[in-house]
């Protein structure tokens, strides 16, 4: 009896742990991708790029987050030992794509935006844009506080961490854009906004692709 109950002890510290990751990001899912039509809608109906744009980066962490729950329903699958994502290749693999998809949103948010600016000024309607914007910042400020705590540990929960933080400082940039529109008439800065949102994206994708690289090599080089 004495030595089952450190059995079961064991056990459910090894199991638990990916579970959790699993209910957190499916959470995490919902808000954002619910957000993310909402914004795109309101983005079309204001005509702000940079709501369209914000949108795009909050399909972009659906997208993440959809391979991060890959990852850890592969990685309970095997069952083996829980251990830190940076073991499994899946996961390092699915965290450097991550960061890819990043990237890749950044330089079409980019593209836009100096279009936007080059292009004929539209009406965009400020005040739409200013609300969801603000709503936007409540919804990733949630975020960031589900995952935070986990960030520190896991490869795949610090990529989606990392989406959102630049998903809550482009919210703060939309929402500074929309005042600049709406008291100053500067119809430019949404474009301007957008090409910083762009820049917040690579500058948070960056570090993600090089430690993946970093882990998935050092892996390889370990195994062989």
């Amino acid at each position: 009896m004495t030595q089952d109950s450190p059995s079961c002890t064991h056990h459910s510290h090894h199991i638990n742990p990916t579970s959790d990751k699993i209910r957190l990001l499916i959470t995490t899912l919902i808000l954002i991708g619910s957000f993310a039509i909402a914004e795109f809608i309101v983005g079309k109906i204001s005509h702000s790029l940079a709501l369209v744009a914000e949108s795009g980066h909050m399909a972009s962490d659906c997208l993440g987050l959809i391979l991060a729950l890959l990852a850890a329903w592969i990685a309970r699958r095997q069952n083996h030992n829980y251990i830190s994502s940076e073991n499994y290749p899946i996961e390092l693999t699915t965290a450097l794509l991550n960061g890819v998809v990043l990237v890749v949103v950044a330089l079409w948010i980019g593209g836009e935006a100096i279009a936007r600016l080059e292009s004929p000024h539209i009406e965009i309607l400020s005040l739409p844009m200013l609300a969801i914007a603000t709503v936007g910042l409540g919804v990733n400020s949630i975020n960031i506080w589900l995952l935070h705590k986990d960030s520190h540990d896991d490869l795949n929960i610090r990529g989606a961490f990392l989406h959102i933080v630049a998903d809550t400082a482009s919210s703060i940039g939309v929402i500074l854009g929309a005042i600049a529109v709406w008291q100053l008439h500067w119809i430019w800065a949404d474009a301007v906004v957008s090409l910083f949102v762009a820049t917040l994206i690579i500058i948070s994708a960056i570090p993600l692709i090089m430690e993946s690289i970093k882990a998935l090599f050092f892996k390889s080089v370990t195994d062989s």
